[in-house]
C-alpha cells in the first residue's frame, strides 16, 4: 500500500473519531453544557441526509465535503449504522469570519453530522458556531455566531422534519 493511500486512511480514521467524539445524546440547549446539539429526526437516514443537503443548497450555502463514516470504518475491516458528516460553507459569511478573528479558519465550513444510533434512531448533530466562536474570546464574534446558530437550526429543521 502506498504512503499516499495509508496517511489518507489514517486521516479518515482520525476525522471519523474527532466527528463521533463526545456525547450523543443530548437536548436542544447543549451549547450552554458544551455538548453538540441533537435533533431526533422523524426521517429514515437516507430522507434526512437529502433533506439536510436541500436545506444547506435552499440557503445558497455550497457543500464543501461529504464523510460517510461506514465507508471509513471498513476500510479498516469494521462496520458501524450509517453516519455521514457534511461540511458546507458561504464565502461571504468566510470572509466576515476571518476579517473578524483569522485564527477561526479552523471552524471553516460548518460541520453537520447525520448518525443513525443502533436503536434506528436518527439524529442530526452540530456544535453551535457561537459556542466554537467563544473560544476565541473576540466580542466581534457574537453577533455572527448566533447568526449561524439560527441558520444551523432552521437547517437541522427542515431536514428532520
Amino acid at each position: 500500500m502506498s504512503d499516499i493511500l495509508r496517511s489518507l486512511k489514517l486521516l479518515n480514521i482520525v476525522f471519523l473519531s474527532i466527528i463521533l467524539s463526545g456525547g450523543l445524546i443530548v437536548s436542544a440547549h447543549a451549547a450552554a453544557s458544551k455538548q453538540p446539539v441533537m435533533v431526533e429526526s422523524s426521517k429514515s437516514f437516507t430522507a434526512t441526509v437529502a433533506g439536510i443537503k436541500g436545506a444547506i443548497k435552499k440557503k445558497g450555502l455550497a457543500i464543501i465535503f461529504e464523510a460517510n463514516h461506514q465507508n471509513m470504518i471498513a476500510m479498516v475491516g469494521g462496520s458501524t449504522t450509517p453516519g455521514v458528516a457534511i461540511g458546507f460553507a458561504k464565502p461571504q459569511t468566510g470572509q466576515k469570519l476571518l476579517s473578524k478573528e483569522p485564527l477561526a479558519n479552523i471552524e471553516m465550513p460548518v460541520r453537520i453530522a447525520v448518525r443513525e444510533l443502533a436503536n434506528g434512531k436518527v439524529y442530526v448533530i452540530y456544535y453551535q458556531p457561537s459556542y466554537l466562536f467563544a473560544h476565541y474570546n473576540n466580542p466581534k464574534l457574537k453577533k455572527l455566531g448566533e447568526k449561524m446558530d439560527k441558520m444551523l437550526g432552521m437547517i437541522a429543521k427542515a431536514g428532520t422534519q
